[in-house]
């Protein structure tokens, strides 16, 4: 199933009410999407969320229809991503196992 990742601009003033209302979403926002996580991101953008979805019409009702509505939303951006084929069949990666590249391995 595709990944996207969700990037979220927030109005500073509403920035606790935001990241209250993203967390109070539903694992299954609308059908077809399944949310991942959401993570706080310092720099340009200040919250992400990762989903999966089946096709991006399904990504776009719920970037229409979900993320735009919350209040303090001021600017979304979506990328559309895919895995980097290089975790064993049997093992993934976690925030708490990383996975390692081939070449930092040691023998």
């Amino acid at each position: 199933m595709p990944e996207y990742l969700v990037l979220m601009k927030l109005n500073p003033g509403k920035i606790v009410d935001t990241l209250g209302e993203i967390r109070k979403l539903e694992e299954q926002p609308v059908s077809g999407v399944d949310l991942c996580y959401s993570m706080n991101i310092f720099g340009a953008w200040d919250v992400g969320i990762w989903i999966n979805a089946e096709n991006s019409s399904e990504v776009l009702e719920f970037v229409q229809k979900k993320v735009r509505h919350l209040n303090g939303v001021t600017d979304v951006y979506t990328v559309p991503t895919f895995p980097h084929g290089n975790a064993p069949a049997n093992k993934k990666a976690t925030a708490s196992t990383p996975l390692e590249p081939e070449s930092t391995k040691e023998i």
